[in-house]
């Protein structure tokens, strides 16, 4: 029998190296444990359960099956990692010292992974009742004797399990941020073509049918952004610990006790009664990488590599198939872990932080039921029709209204027309497109195939010089949109004052607003500026558009949702005027830039969001919090109107002026 010692020295990135090595050690610790429960036990006076022989023997009889020995090899390599980082370590031997001389060691039949004892917090002598304290060592904290984990460093391989990472500059606050703290289990690897997994931490409470037993539904979990239940071919996968021949057959092992199959596969054994629908997790969508692209995510810290037992994750998944809230996102089973592999310190610094209000917004908006509701979608009121009656003549009333009403908004939605976004307490924009939140958008382009708008209120971190005489002077340089207009100028000039309007410098963008905001060329306002009619700050110069094609969601569909509000003539001048006294963006006035767009987006409202004010919750969860208050974030006294100025904030930093840690 050969027997592999390995000295306090080795690295454990040495040893995951020689895997051929390991391969040899893994295949011969069934028989070595086999050897020591029958041969010695009478040298060694140690009590095993009665079960453990039979678990013992079945190791030895599975010796050969490839499932098995892969997650004996993960707990014999626990153990190595176990002793490498024990700082009390001395010596090459897997067990202690009292172990070894006769102290007793008692095994927990719930131990899947044989290796519980290591974990135990104290040993008891066969001689005396001292206790003796098992030093652990830094990156393994397990809730019992039968669960473990370590930090594996960057190796990836199937059953392994990546956290999200949290100390990178860039996190998934503002973009995906369903990976936010997600916990994902590696169904797949290959390096060099695709890395598959399914995220473990995201429950819901939607439901779905079962075309094949009838009344039956199955609980949906949240897998990944790929192939999900809204994609045309959803990649569903069925998790779970199922021990029957029937359910293996129709299973791949994932790591020993976890498999996963087909939803077809997962109806068919409810039907054949070899299984309940309880008995599995179904996750629609999964988590994909191309070649090393994981690897070099590991390597900007946007994930952390996990190693763990099957009974931990099994237990997180029941633990939060009852009674978790879809709202709290999964974070304590993603703070569970992290504490396992020693980054308990990490994971403390940044809870209840801006990523965490996002993704249980997120969560909030994508894992709980969808309901009918009458008050429609975001910024929508209730239809003043309903109640008043039924019948032919109330429908042909109600679309007569909407008909004259749809008429209104695309006359008043013309080229030159200024909009102002949504005043809802839950911004449309607070999970995407930030930028958009609390904007003024001109539009500046109407026809029957798109509208093409500017966003006016983002300075950038450049200026446009422009020519007074013989001097210059520099003009902020705005963020418009992320694409141009083919055949156009890159920049746009603005301006919206009489004096210039009377002088003749620019033109209107439309008949409907000649009185309104006017388009210019550079020169035309050098020449204004030179002839002491104009001030530098009279204009804006933007740059890029949005767009908004009329076949896939048109801005006038946004306007009648809600998203966005045509501003009133009367309010345009001095939303503008306003926005005239921002800078050209840096870190030293970024705030104050961030308070002016806010003071133009109220000035362009109606009278009551001028003089709103914020009510303020107590700070903590005490008095005042309310779980069922729709203004703040789940379990949190986080305002969500607040939340979205943050993410505001956020983008801004992030992407005008390339510091997101200002946020």
């Amino acid at each position: 029998m050969n027997i592999i010692l390995l000295k306090p020295s080795h690295t454990l990135a040495a040893v995951a190296a020689t895997m051929a090595l390991y391969a040899m050690a893994a295949h011969h610790y069934c028989r070595t444990v086999m050897a020591f429960s029958s041969s010695s036990l009478t040298h060694h006076n140690v009590r095993v359960n009665p079960l453990m022989t039979n678990r013992v023997t079945r190791y030895a009889k599975s010796n050969d099956d490839e499932d098995e020995g892969d997650d004996d090899w993960r707990a014999f390599r626990a153990k190595l990692v176990m002793s490498e980082n024990s700082p009390s370590s001395s010596s090459t031997s897997l067990i202690s010292d009292e172990e070894s001389t006769g102290g007793d060691v008692v095994v927990d039949d719930s131990d899947l992974d044989g290796i519980g004892a290591l974990f135990s917090d104290t040993t008891t002598s066969s001689t005396d009742n001292t206790k003796s304290k098992f030093t652990l060592p830094d990156g393994f904290t397990p809730l019992d004797s039968s669960q473990w984990a370590y930090d594996s460093g960057k190796v990836i391989e199937k059953g392994a399990v990546i956290l999200g990472g949290v100390e990178q500059d860039f996190g998934f606050g503002l973009r995906q941020q369903y990976f936010h703290k997600a916990v994902i289990l590696v169904l797949e690897h290959d390096e060099n073509t695709f890395t598959k997994g399914i995220i473990l931490n995201r429950p819901s409470d939607q439901m779905m049918d079962d075309d094949v037993n009838d009344g039956v539904k199955w609980r949906v979990w949240f897998g990944g952004d790929v192939q999900g239940l809204d994609s045309l071919l959803p990649d569903i996968v069925c998790l779970h610990s199922l021990k029957s021949e029937a359910a293996k057959d129709a299973s791949v092992t994932v790591v020993k006790g976890i498999q996963w199959t087909s939803f077809s596969n997962a109806k068919q054994l409810v039907k054949r009664g070899v299984a309940s629908v309880e008995d599995f997790w179904l996750f629609a969508g999964y988590a994909g990488w191309g070649p090393r692209q994981l690897s070099g995510e590991l390597d900007r810290k946007s994930w952390y590599m996990c190693a763990t037992d099957s009974q931990t994750l099994l237990k997180e998944l029941a633990r939060q198939s009852y009674g978790i809230d879809p709202r709290d996102a999964g974070l304590e089973t993603w703070e569970l872990l992290m504490n396992m592999i020693g980054r308990g310190t990490t994971a403390e610094a940044v809870k209840s932080n801006f990523d965490d209000m996002m993704l249980k917004e997120w969560s909030r908006g994508n894992l709980l039921m969808k309901g009918g509701s009458e008050y429609g979608e975001i910024g929508m009121t209730r239809n003043p029709l309903k109640g008043l009656g039924s019948g032919e003549e109330i429908g042909n009333v109600d679309r007569l209204m909407k008909s004259a009403q749809d008429l209104v908004l695309e006359d008043k939605l013309s080229a030159g027309a200024l909009l102002r976004a949504s005043s809802a307490e839950r911004s449309p924009f607070l999970l995407q497109k930030q930028e958009f939140h609390k904007s003024l958008v001109l539009v500046i382009l109407e026809d029957d195939k798109a509208t093409v708008g500017l966003m006016l209120n983002h300075p950038a971190t450049k200026g446009c010089e422009v020519r007074i005489g013989t001097e210059t002077t520099t003009i902020p340089l705005r963020y418009g949109g992320d694409y141009a207009v083919k055949g156009a100028s890159p920049l746009m000039w603005l301006h919206c004052s009489k004096k210039l309007r009377d002088a003749g410098v620019g033109v209107a963008f439309s008949e409907n607003h000649k009185d309104g905001i006017y388009k210019c060329s550079q020169d035309q306002a050098s020449q204004a500026l030179t002839a002491g009619i104009a001030h530098p700050k009279d204009f804006l110069a933007v740059s890029g558009v949005c767009v908004w094609p009329k076949l896939g969601g048109s801005l006038l569909s946004e306007v009648k949702r809600g998203v966005f509000d045509i501003i009133p003539k009367d309010r345009v001048e001095g939303a503008f005027t306003t926005l005239q006294e921002q800078e050209m963006l840096s870190a030293t006035n970024l705030s104050r830039n961030l308070e002016l767009t806010n003071l133009a987006w109220e000035r362009a409202g109606a009278e009551d969001t001028q003089t709103q004010t914020k009510n303020t919750l107590t700070l903590g969860i005490g008095e005042g919090f309310d779980e069922d208050d729709d203004t703040v974030v789940f379990n949190s006294d986080k305002k969500v109107s607040d939340l979205a100025d943050d993410a505001l904030r956020k983008w801004v930093a992030t992407f005008l002026l390339g510091a997101p840690t200002l946020a």
